[in-house]
């Protein structure tokens, strides 16, 4: 498996970067022969490093091992930043092939072309060559920015939400929101600290967490203990597991022990942090003798690469056909998937999963993501008839380390 992957993405990174090296080519052509020559030779040594490190990483997926966060949050990150980079430009580079293309038809095949404009066509497309690398920088520059300046710029976003039927007992009850953590992308406490106390200032009533809160194995949260129990509410914390808190994605699927070790150890830190794991079951908020029911389930994905544990009808089981219902469910495609059809009597959905891709843009009246062509539901609260769900845009980051334009969230809720 790690060995195809290796083969794989080497042969993508080649690919790139082969493309991409005509317009390196070109813009070093009027550069004296030394330093045309450092260029190249500094361009092809970054390609290699690049696959030094993509080999690296996957032998300590197959070493069983955690991966060095240094390499994995910000070498990888900045690797991430220059492919994204290089595909922006690549996008001129093929539309000179594609001139080129239509030039040699033009001359050789219908032959029906004017001398003339030889020349301008010619210094057309070698200007779209050169104008790669600076297409290459806007994207470069942003991702960069986002990486320094957004990844711990958290942000309190404030919802109101309507729900029918809702006892009065529980009119203005203050729920916070928290998702995607992935303390295996973070150096240290510091950022979370930070974090923790901006929860606590917003003294809500009830907290729920919407799931991963690690990378890949339970490992990564050791360190982060001390910190994420601080945050504490009257009525509790409650939390359920993210696709990424199973341990699939380091261990192989017939590692039966290795998943059972890294499910049983998930479950003793949410226990020490102070947290309520609501694993396909429910709590039932009481007060002046009415009932508001929490339920939790484990992950359920609409997607095929994503595990579908999360199991409803267990969750609820013991509620109340009239208990107002609050679901926290990491993955927002459940939503659609099983959700709406089948449970119309959940009032409140809770997800996360998404992070909003941590690129888009959002400005009063208007968002956009990439996340959307993929997730209906990708950031923001939602509503079908009478059934809603919110999306958590994450706390921490994965993969990219950083934000541009979908900051990390921390959501108040009011009900009423």
């Amino acid at each position: 498996m790690y060995f195809k992957f290796i083969i794989t993405a080497s042969f993508f990174v080649l690919a790139i970067d082969w493309y991409y090296f005509r317009s390196i080519k070109k813009l070093t052509e009027p550069l004296a022969k030394t330093w045309r020559k450092s260029i190249i030779i500094a361009y092809w040594v970054f390609t290699l490093m690049v696959l030094g490190t993509l080999a690296y990483t996957s032998s300590f997926f197959i070493e069983k091992a955690a991966i060095p966060k240094i390499l994995r949050t910000y070498l990888m990150g900045f690797i991430f930043v220059v492919y994204v980079s290089k595909i922006v430009g690549i996008l001129f580079v093929m539309i000179y092939d594609l001139q080129s293309i239509t030039l040699f038809i033009k001359k050789n095949i219908i032959k029906k072309f004017r001398p003339e404009k030889i020349q301008q066509d010619l210094g057309r497309r070698t200007f779209l060559k050169k104008t790669a690398i600076v297409a290459s920088a806007i994207p470069f520059g942003t991702l960069l920015f986002g990486m320094i300046n957004s990844a711990f710029d958290y942000t309190v976003r404030k919802q109101q939400l309507k729900i029918p039927n809702l006892p009065k007992a529980f009119k203005g009850l203050k729920i916070i929101q928290i998702s995607d953590i992935h303390t295996g992308s973070f150096m240290s406490n510091t950022p979370l600290e930070e974090a923790v106390q901006l929860i606590n200032k917003q003294q809500a009533d009830i907290i729920f967490f919407t799931g991963d809160l690690v990378n890949d194995i339970s490992e990564e949260a050791l360190p982060f203990i001390d910190t994420l129990k601080k945050i504490q509410a009257p009525l509790g914390v409650y939390s359920v597991l993210g696709n990424h808190d199973y341990g699939d994605y380091f261990y192989q699927p017939e590692d039966i022990e290795g998943k059972q070790h890294n499910l049983k150890l998930m479950k003793e830190i949410h226990t020490k942090m102070g947290w309520k794991l609501l694993n396909n079951e429910h709590h039932i908020l009481e007060k002046d003798n009415e009932r508001l029911a929490i339920i939790g389930v484990e992950n359920w994905g609409h997607g095929m690469r994503f595990p579908k544990y999360g199991d409803i009808e267990k969750a609820k089981s013991g509620c109340l056909k009239e208990d107002v219902k609050l679901l926290l469910s990491h993955d927002p495609s459940h939503w659609e998937a099983q959700i709406l059809k089948e449970h119309q009597d959940i009032a409140v959905t809770f997800s996360g999963h998404t992070h909003g891709m941590q690129f888009g843009i959002e400005i009063p009246g208007f968002k956009w993501s990439p996340s959307e062509y993929i997730y209906p539901q990708w950031a923001g609260l939602y509503q079908h008839n009478k059934q809603q769900i919110y999306v958590n845009r994450g706390l921490g980051f994965l993969g990219y380390p950083g934000r541009v334009g979908i900051l990390p969230e921390i959501t108040v809720f009011e009900l009423g």
